[in-house]
């Protein structure tokens, strides 16, 4: 079972049904989190570059091989953004491996539950604060039409940081501290619960019912 490697591959693919299925699921994601408004290209500010996009396709596989499911990405092609109009800051934290290390050690010593939850389409929620003008890919009926994006989509410059910035922004209004030595890692002392970052992954540490109360 070979991935395709572009939107045409996917449609002469033998897998297609299982293709269109993760398209229409990735555009009603993107529908869902309101990620972009469309406006006709005659109200494209003037001057202003459009950044390309494409499908990105994966078969994503459980730990025996076996297909778990098929995943379509729509994905801005960052490198035609403009620095300075389309984007500024880019970078965000990852927590350092020395701090996951040092908190499993803690878990360990003072028997505490450890779970891990992988945020489905997680620069999906990103907000943007800049204009990005974006073409629209093919196949969900927006032909001649532009895209303005409201939120962080995958391939930005800007995804990882708008991200963060929303997910740590929601971690704190639970009333969790980030730590001093790694941005990465909070705590909060009325959950008695540990959250680190790792991109779209979240490592939790503290009792089981605590923990189901953060999440």
């Amino acid at each position: 079972m070979a991935e395709s490697q572009s939107y045409k591959e996917a449609m002469a693919s033998l897998d297609l049904d299982a293709w269109q299925h993760a398209i229409m699921e990735e555009h009603q994601a993107i529908i869902d989190a309101r990620v972009w408004e469309v406006v006709n290209m005659k109200d494209l500010p003037v001057g202003r570059k459009l950044v390309g996009s494409h499908w990105v396709f994966k078969v994503k596989r459980n730990s025996d091989g076996s297909v778990e499911r098929f995943e379509a990405r729509i994905v801005a092609k960052g490198y035609s953004q403009v620095e300075g109009l389309d984007y500024d800051e880019t970078c965000a934290p990852v927590t350092r491996y020395d701090s996951l290390c040092l908190i499993i050690a803690l878990a360990l010593h003072l028997g505490l539950d450890m779970s891990q939850a992988d945020i489905k389409s997680a620069f999906l929620n990103g907000d943007l604060n800049e204009q990005v003008w974006m073409m629209p890919p093919p196949s969900i009926g927006l032909d001649g039409k532009v895209l303005r994006l409201l939120k962080s989509l995958y391939g930005l410059k800007q995804a990882l940081l708008a991200w963060f910035e929303r997910l740590s922004s929601a971690i704190a209004e639970l009333g969790f501290l980030s730590c001093s030595f790694d941005p990465c890692v909070f705590i909060s002392l009325d959950y008695n619960v540990i959250i680190v970052v790792y991109v779209a992954n979240i490592t939790t540490v503290g009792r089981k019912s605590n923990v189901w109360k953060v999440y």
